[in-house]
């Protein structure tokens, strides 16, 4: 809005001044005041119990850092049958260790590949299985204690074929009229009828041995019909007149044929009886010596068993503990590994353990993982020794078998035997067993002869061994070995303490111990009875 002034001069109204504000009341002035001291006693409240807990009174200070009022430390006497014995650790492993090695059955196997397999690790073997097939070649198990060392044959004699037909028999095969240990007609026929049962081509002797046989053959053939001929002239000749006529008109003789035996004619037939009988006898020897010949050839010819063909094992079943390929992979060193014979233990006892355990005594093997418990005897303590207790391993085929025989045992595989694998462990140790690194503390090795046959679970524990060096007797009075105080006059006390708390001093005199307890008898007049508390500690 313009104003116009009386000198006609216009004016620009300015900005507005703002009105001051209105002075507060006295009730608001009073209610901050009020406000200003509730915060400062609220403040002044806070920092008193701040400061409250962090200063103490010299009482407080030593309540607070005095120890605590002591206390009884107390145990039930029981009644018990009290047996005293040592605890030890002991080892789980199979006796003997087979590793199979895959050899060519011939020179026409050039290379081996697992054609077939037949088992798997944890696998029970029994006689007549087959385990696998090699480029062809079949791979199976017989029960005897001699390993296969070379081909058994028609014309092989010894004890290697005796278990050839003892396992043959036990499956069903007789050997016939064959003498023990002698591979004759009757062992062939069985060879040939255990392959057929397998299903697998029977192997025989080859081709040279037949050739033999059939050139042997052909020559008996000859003798006998040289044979059959001198004896119709012999027979001709004795029908015929003593003194025939001469022919009026001889036919021409015929030219000899080479290729055709010879037939008796009626010059020959004329021919004195006495040569005729030479004749006859000498074509007679001569069929006789082929006939030796042919029956010489025939005995080495035929059914066969090729020592890789076959794994001979002292105990059957086995259980397999490795199969080390697959089907369609090249076989390098050993294939399978077996057990067989059941499972050893062996304990170990430091040499102050070792006192007061002799042979018979009982003792409890205990596998923690399963809880497994088996019971036996303590068979033997040995001399003190580092080695770790492992069985042997003997390979079956391959070029160091004969070497092998008496190495320790090692390269298990596995499994447990016939139960589930167990971790494999290095060559020359067996799965488990303890005190097996170098530097190993001295032990007394303990055998023991278990009860009853070690379950295929345990192959490979370590387990825990007590032995128990008494018989369990009688129940008897029992504390804890704590719970006994020996005064300077070597008298020997219990502190018994009532339901109430009193205690009192109970003469006693110690018996067995085992296991931390200790057998007591209270001495004349004196008490203790089984559920009494006794003092062992405070």
């Amino acid at each position: 809005m313009t104003t116009t002034t009386p000198a006609d001069e216009t004016v620009e109204p300015g900005p507005e001044t703002p009105s001051p504000p209105p002075a507060p009341s006295g009730a608001a002035r009073r209610r901050r005041a009020l406000l200003g001291v509730a915060l400062a006693a609220g403040l002044v409240a806070v920092g008193g119990v701040g400061a409250a807990t962090l200063v103490k009174s010299p009482a407080e200070r030593a309540a607070r850092t005095a120890p605590p009022p002591s206390s009884l430390l107390t145990a039930p006497v029981v009644s018990q049958v009290l047996t005293p014995s040592t605890a030890a650790r002991a080892v789980v492993y199979p006796p003997v260790q087979y590793n199979v090695v895959p050899t060519a059955a011939s020179a026409e196997v050039t290379a081996l590949y697992v054609s077939e397999l037949g088992v798997k690790p944890g696998d029970t073997v029994s006689a007549g299985q087959l385990l696998a097939e090699v480029s062809g070649q079949p791979l199976f198990a017989l029960p005897g204690p001699v390993p296969a060392y070379r081909d058994l044959k028609p014309g092989s004699t010894g004890p290697d074929v005796a278990e050839l037909q003892d396992a043959l028999a036990g499956l069903g095969h007789g050997s016939g009229e064959d003498d023990k240990g002698s591979y004759g007609p009757g062992t062939a026929a069985a060879v040939s009828a255990f392959y057929r049962g397998l299903g697998r081509p029977v192997p025989t002797t080859g081709a040279t041995t037949q050739q033999a046989v059939d050139t042997a053959q052909k020559a008996v053939d000859s003798d006998r019909q040289t044979v059959d001929n001198l004896t119709a002239q012999k027979r001709a000749g004795a029908a015929a007149p003593q003194n025939p006529p001469p022919p009026q008109n001889p036919p021409p003789p015929q030219p000899a044929r080479p290729d055709r035996q010879s037939r008796p004619t009626q010059q020959s037939q004329q021919q004195p009886a006495g040569d005729l009988d030479q004749q006859l006898a000498t074509a007679r020897k001569q069929l006789a010596a082929d006939e030796a010949a042919l029956a010489r050839a025939g005995a080495v010819n035929g059914p066969m068993v090729p020592a890789a063909h076959v794994l001979f094992l002292p105990t059957l079943p086995a259980t397999v503990t490795a199969v080390n390929g697959a089907v369609g992979s090249p076989v390098s060193g050993t294939l399978l590994s077996l057990t067989s014979g059941g499972l050893t233990v062996t304990g170990q006892l430091v040499p102050g353990q070792a006192a007061g355990v002799t042979p018979g005594m009982a003792v409890e093997l205990l596998a923690e993982d399963t809880g497994t418990t088996v019971h036996g005897t303590v068979a033997e303590v040995g001399t003190p020794t580092t080695a770790p207790p492992t069985g042997r391993v003997i390979t079956l085929g391959g070029a160091g078998a004969a070497a092998a025989g008496a190495a320790p045992a090692g390269g298990a595989p596995g499994a447990a035997l016939g139960g589930a694998p167990a971790a494999q462990p290095a060559a020359g140790q067996v799965a488990g067993a303890p005190n097996s690194q170098s530097g190993s503390p001295s032990y007394l090795p303990v055998t023991i002869t278990p009860d009853t046959p070690l379950p295929a679970t345990m192959n490979g524990r370590n387990v825990r061994l007590t032995v128990l060096k008494a018989r369990a007797g009688a129940p008897v009075t029992v504390v804890p070995v704590a719970a006994i105080s020996t005064n300077t006059a070597g008298r020997t006390s219990v502190t018994r303490v009532d339901p109430a708390g009193n205690r009192s001093t109970v003469p006693v005199t110690t018996g067995v111990t085992a296991d931390g307890l200790v057998a007591v008898t209270p001495a004349e007049g004196a008490q203790l009875r089984a559920g009494d508390q006794v003092v062992v500690g405070k």
